[in-house]
């Protein structure tokens, strides 16, 4: 969101936005002020103009002695003025409780403005979701992000077995692009230790996580106290609080055990579980896709963040059952060993296998392709030329001009903003008038084009 700075006219402009619930005090004020200068006008017997006649005359006191007549004007405006400013002082403080770390006006914008939008509840994890989150955070506060607790590598996966809870890892990175104070969070929380005892390599805020939850007494209760910590826009839960490990079967009949393994994958999987296969949904997670104005699956890779989270029981049937709508944002490139070779419908028809012919209302995918190598040397997805899918095909141009294999989070967020414009029916609006908006899509034969 941009800053409302110091330019007195468009703050002046900004209180009048719809939303805020200041302008009915704003007007509550002036015509207090109105009332006790034409007070102070009837008491010194001041002209005023043509006079008044009729009801006019009559409710404004006309005939009464000009003490009188003044004296009540100015305490009636003294009075609704006094009110208006009372409720105006009143409504502002309970923005700064919420403990936004942001200037007056702009917490006003997030807590009355985006706290109107749409219910979004984004699925998946790595860094893909979290770049998701950071652009769609400007356009709504009513965000859920469901995570998948599947990784077992890194400091995440040594935190999961030295102290037996889910791994944090994730849930950081999507914890910090929720904050507010987003560059300075992110340099604290990412932060990894260099040392040459058992602290290296872990970062600060997984160990945030992990000591919050065992404060709270369970992770979820850590992850909610981390978020309040931080001032997030939104919640992130985790699909499942059971303790679950990925596993994958190869076309060539080969097992890999654990996320960091099906990450690596030098073929193509044919199937993936989760151990323990009954793992329950989140209780939150179930009730936040239920409740959603929009669901959207992705960014992210396929099957160590996306699939996770359908095979956990109940999300798959509570998205496909949603009257959401829903969006799938395919990755901009290939995945290393994961999806290498892997088109747009290939991604599509993965998902349909754990959703359904339906489970998708709309497909977002990258539409621009650089002549410059991927550093990764992998290829950028390409565009179908022929879209044989249910669901709605939109096609933008939503690469980072500084990583061209990932997502510009401000571009996405664009796209996703007018897309969901475009097809929203009688859903909650994101309110983006204050925003730089990307003009709305437009439809021919099944495909969008931005």
């Amino acid at each position: 969101m941009r800053t409302l700075g110091t330019n007195p006219l468009r703050n002046a402009l900004f209180l009048l936005l719809p939303g805020l619930s200041l302008k009915r005090w704003l007007a509550l004020g002036a015509l207090g002020a109105v009332a006790v200068g034409l007070g102070l006008a009837f008491t010194f017997q001041f002209p005023v103009g043509p006079k008044f006649i009729s009801f006019v005359g009559v409710a404004s006191l006309r005939d009464a002695p000009s003490v009188v007549r003044g004296s009540a004007f100015i305490a009636l405006g003294a009075i609704c003025f006094g009110f208006a400013v009372y409720k105006l002082f009143s409504s502002m403080r309970s923005v700064r409780r919420k403990g936004r770390r942001l200037g007056l006006l702009d917490s006003l914008y997030v807590e009355r403005v985006l706290g109107a939008g749409p219910r979004v509840v984004a699925i998946g994890g790595g860094t893909g979701l979290s770049s998701l989150l950071r652009g769609i955070k400007h356009y709504t506060v009513n965000l859920t992000a469901v995570v998948t607790v599947a990784d077992d590598g890194g400091s995440s996966g040594r935190l999961r077995s030295e102290l037996g809870i889910l791994p944090p890892g994730d849930i950081r990175n999507c914890l910090v692009a929720l904050a507010d104070s987003e560059t300075v969070m992110q340099k604290l929380m990412d932060y990894r230790f260099a040392t040459m005892g058992d602290l290296n390599g872990h970062s600060f805020g997984n160990m945030l996580i992990a000591v919050l939850a065992d404060i709270g007494g369970a992770f979820d209760r850590g992850v909610e106290m981390a978020g309040e910590l931080l001032a997030i826009r939104g919640r992130v839960i985790p699909s499942t609080s059971a303790n679950v490990t990925l596993v994958a079967n190869t076309v060539s009949g080969a097992t890999l055990i654990g996320e960091s393994q099906v990450g690596t994958a030098r073929e193509r999987i044919r199937s993936v579980t989760l151990q323990p296969e009954d793992a329950p949904c989140h209780p939150e997670a179930r009730r936040a896709i239920e409740e959603a104005d929009l669901i959207i699956l992705g960014p992210g890779s396929l099957f160590t963040s996306i699939v996770p989270n359908l095979l956990v029981s109940d999300i798959a049937g509570s998205i496909s059952k949603s009257t959401a709508l829903k969006m799938y944002v395919c990755n901009v490139a290939e995945q290393p060993g994961e999806t290498e070779g892997y088109s747009l419908m290939d991604h599509m028809n993965v998902l349909r296998h754990y959703l359904g012919e339906q489970g998708v209302d709309i497909v977002i995918a990258n539409n621009r392709l650089p002549a410059e190598a991927l550093t990764s040397g992998l290829k950028l997805i390409k565009p179908e030329t022929v879209w044989k899918a249910h669901a709605a095909y939109v096609q933008a141009d939503v690469i980072d001009e500084a990583v061209l294999s990932h997502h510009d989070p401000a571009k996405l967020a664009g796209v996703i903003a007018a897309t969901y414009r475009t097809h929203r029916g009688i859903r909650r609006r994101f309110r983006g008038g204050w925003l730089k908006s990307r003009p709305a899509p437009s439809q021919s034969n099944g495909k969008v084009h931005i």
